[in-house]
């Protein structure tokens, strides 16, 4: 978090730089003082994390050295349209971004085994991090929806609340979430985020949350294996917990049964392959969430797994986007989703 802010700062601060230089150049009858005083307070509202002004402001300034470096290749003289083509565009880019968040669509997967199982049906949700870009009433809308796929279990793939999230806001979105056990069980795994990991006062405990989930017919599952009929459910602690067991510890005599990872990070695959681990789900990427770093994520493997599915050896991972996202309501890289899985028998 703090080298994200600093990040955002420099990035103001280039920016502030860059405008003063080329304002200048434009309109050089303007007094320096009451430019710089002016770019400053232009700049003020970069400081206001969680919302969409730092997006704003790292568009802004991308586009503009762009246009920036078309001007001087072209030897074009600064005027207005080198600050309103990247204006124009920001906007466009955010505008879309809003959009795509609020957009969450169902990603569908049909699995099949030849392990002795009835035909079961998942539903995944995770990095919710509510409440960015999410009100009540879109909360609930979500959850009616989930209602209606009506599956064989749900699970809360973690994230669901992060640093940003009042007491009351995680209560209240526990409580909304816990109408979906009317339907089916609900299962939940912590994310990295959900503990308030990366805030400096805290406002809740990761014990706090667990009463508030057990409250709400939601279990916890901290490295606990639930048995379901032929399934086995492995909920894992986050990676980010030293205290985490080892999936081998975890998975045990199950050889019989459809094996079920539910972790919040996609990592330790090579050990699901090792353990006879038939499918894991998991969050946690965003899948870039702002372009471009799922570009990025992707070209440095940063992620073991960035987005999707992908099969080796008779194991399958899959991993979500997320129902919505971290930090700026907004999405320009990727789709917010709810992931169904529907797993049938040969």
């Amino acid at each position: 978090m703090i080298y994200l802010k600093i990040g955002l700062g420099l990035v103001c601060l280039a920016l502030g730089a860059d405008l003063v230089f080329l304002i200048h150049r434009w309109m050089p009858q303007i007094n320096l003082k009451i430019l710089i005083g002016l770019v400053f307070l232009f700049l003020l509202p970069c400081i206001t994390f969680n919302t969409l002004f730092p997006a704003f402001y790292f568009h802004f300034f991308c586009l503009l050295l762009i246009v920036q470096l078309g001007y001087f290749l072209f030897h074009k003289p600064v005027n207005l349209f080198l600050f309103l083509i990247p204006l124009l565009l920001t906007s466009g880019i955010l505008g879309y971004g809003i959009y795509n968040l609020h957009h969450i669509e169902p990603t569908i997967y049909t699995l099949s085994t030849d392990k002795e199982m009835e035909s079961t049906k998942i539903v995944y949700i995770a990095d919710l991090h509510y409440p960015t870009g999410m009100t009540p009433l879109s909360l609930t809308k979500l959850v009616d929806r989930l209602q209606k796929e009506e599956p064989d279990f749900y699970a809360l793939g973690g994230d669901i609340v992060d640093e940003f999230t009042t007491k009351k806001e995680m209560e209240s979105v526990f409580s909304k979430l816990g109408k979906l056990s009317q339907v089916a069980p609900v299962y939940y795994v912590y994310g990295n985020h959900d503990n308030q990991h990366y805030s400096s006062q805290p406002v809740f405990t990761k014990e706090e949350i667990k009463k508030e989930l057990e409250q709400n017919q939601i279990q916890v599952l901290q490295d606990t294996v639930v048995q379901t009929d032929a399934i086995t459910l492995i909920g894992r602690e986050d990676a980010e917990e030293k205290d985490r067991k080892s999936l081998e510890e975890l998975a045990g005599s199950t050889e019989d049964t459809y094996k079920i990872v539910l972790d919040h990070q996609p990592i330790e695959l090579d050990n699901c392959i090792q353990n006879d681990i038939d499918l894991q789900i998991s969050g946690h990427t965003h899948r870039g969430q702002i372009f471009p770093l799922g570009f990025l994520s992707s070209l440095f493997h940063v992620n073991e797994h960035d987005y999707g599915i992908q099969q080796e050896q008779g194991f399958t991972q899959i991993t979500s986007s997320g129902v919505n996202g971290w930090g700026f309501p907004l999405r320009t890289e990727g789709k917010s989703e709810y992931v169904v899985i529907h797993i049938t028998n040969d």
